[in-house]
């Protein structure tokens, strides 16, 4: 089925059929983990980090965004501020059903631009704290201006026309090589998108970069960003521009915590080694404190601009 923007401006989160996946634990859990998944794909990102999170007492849900994963909408695009306005519409439901839990914001990719706009526009969100995993922190059309001309007029001439990245560039998202080829024949996963939908996401991260300027001069919540150094997805000189900003390094280690790793790739969660950086997240759940003496969480300006580039784009 298909929709338009007739009809998408008469749809809300109220009557949305979202699909929701839950890693309960098996004891009665405090915290719960909300997920944000990303571009391309679906609430199955989160089988690996949810399976070993819910072995450490913490609960994860997640759930498709619309035009993706098992939606009847899969493959159309939807503005920044539908998303905003059913992740908000989540995050209370699940609060008002667990009033006594605490509850995390998790964004990964695509899920972390977003999840950096919510928190800039909402500053009493009922949440405990925020987790960007290679949030998409991307300027993409000022950054990229004269490459962004071409995609914007072909998306308005051919909004339709499908492309697989394969042939446009190559890059690797993880160095593990069975979840990519399970991955490579999931149905659900948008393996081409269309040319309206990549206009779709560069708009988004180019509105959320502006958000997350905003967001890091003056934090609201507890804030945790876990960077994977080898990233062919997502550049690294978009962060490292907002991580001059003198208020943000004011912050860091108080309201903010971030965390590199050299030999992590984009799907840091999913990797070969992706349990140890979850583990990260669960320490950081348990004891905000516990990473000011982290070595992944120090150095970090050098490490950032020191350390090899993997990017096409950097």
């Amino acid at each position: 089925m298909k929709f338009n923007d007739k009809d998408k401006s008469i749809i809300n989160a109220n009557n949305y059929d979202f699909n929701y996946k839950v890693w309960k634990s098996e004891k009665e859990s405090s915290d719960i983990i909300i997920a944000v998944h990303g571009y391309n794909d679906y609430s199955n990102a989160f089988q690996i980090p949810g399976t070993f999170l819910s072995t450490y007492n913490i609960d994860t849900i997640a759930f498709d965004l619309r035009g993706f994963g098992i939606n009847e909408d899969n493959g159309n695009w939807f503005h920044l501020k539908f998303h905003l306005e059913d992740l908000k519409f989540t995050i209370n439901k699940i609060k008002k059903n667990n009033p006594n839990k605490n509850i995390y914001l998790l964004g990964e990719s695509m899920g972390g631009a977003i999840v950096l706009s919510l928190i800039q526009r909402n500053k009493i969100l009922p949440i405990k704290g925020v987790i960007l995993v290679a949030p998409a922190i991307w300027n993409f059309s000022n950054s990229n201006y004269w490459k962004s001309i071409p995609l914007r007029i072909f998306s308005k001439l051919f909004p339709d026309l499908k492309v697989s990245g394969k042939t446009i560039i190559k890059v690797q998202a993880s160095n593990n090589h069975n979840m990519l080829e399970e991955l490579s024949n999931d149905k659900l996963f948008i393996h081409k998108p269309n040319l309206r939908s990549l206009q779709g996401v560069i708009d988004l991260m180019d509105e959320s970069f502006v958000d997350a300027q905003k967001y890091f001069n003056k934090p609201t919540y507890n804030t945790l960003i876990l960077v994977p150094l080898i990233d062919e997805i997502v550049p690294r000189k978009p962060l490292i521009e907002i991580l001059n900003n003198k208020k943000l390094i004011n912050n860091l280690n108080h309201k903010i915590h971030i965390g590199l790793y050299k030999d992590s790739y984009h799907m840091i969660l999913r990797d070969i080694n992706g349990d140890e950086i979850t583990k990260d997240i669960k320490d950081w759940v348990y004891d905000k404190n516990s990473f000011k003496n982290n070595t992944k969480f120090q150095n970090l300006h050098k490490m950032l601009t020191e350390t090899e580039f993997y990017h096409k784009l950097d």
